[in-house]
């Protein structure tokens, strides 16, 4: 069984000079760039705002399979994340995960969610060891 994990993410560029690349993830294709700030034209996410809506997205739906299945009734629920980045800081990078639960979920329910939330694939390989293999191709697009 193939898990979606192992399905390729490819950022091409095409070579233009500019920042924006396509990003073909799963079955979608959409642009990544950086702020005009930066150099680019902000056509995109930056890529440190696909790993906050990865992590982001990952704990909604974490906490809504969880939901499932327990048979609770969770209705509408929101997961943020922000990056906040400081090179000079150990470590450097600080995401805020601001999980917002609906207002009549009974309390032990919150209080599991809110540790459910932690054991999200996402949150498990930020905060784990990851190891990066890279491997050089000759051949040229």
């Amino acid at each position: 069984m193939t898990d979606a994990a192992s399905r390729p993410s490819i950022a091409t560029d095409a070579g233009l000079g500019g920042l924006q690349l396509t990003i073909t993830a799963g079955p979608a294709r959409f642009v990544v760039d950086e702020p005009v700030a930066l150099g680019g034209l902000d056509l995109g996410p930056t890529p440190h705002e696909l790993v906050q809506a990865a992590l982001a997205s990952c704990t909604a739906q974490t906490l809504r399979l969880y939901a499932n299945r327990k048979g609770w009734t969770l209705g509408a629920m929101s997961v943020e994340v922000l990056l906040t980045r400081d090179l000079g800081a150990t470590p450097s990078d600080q995401f805020t995960r601001t999980i917002t639960l609906p207002t009549g979920l009974p309390e032990e329910q919150r209080i599991r969610l809110l540790e459910i939330a932690d054991k999200c694939p996402i949150h498990r390989m930020l905060v784990g060891t990851v190891s990066i293999e890279t491997i050089w191709c000759k051949a040229t697009i």
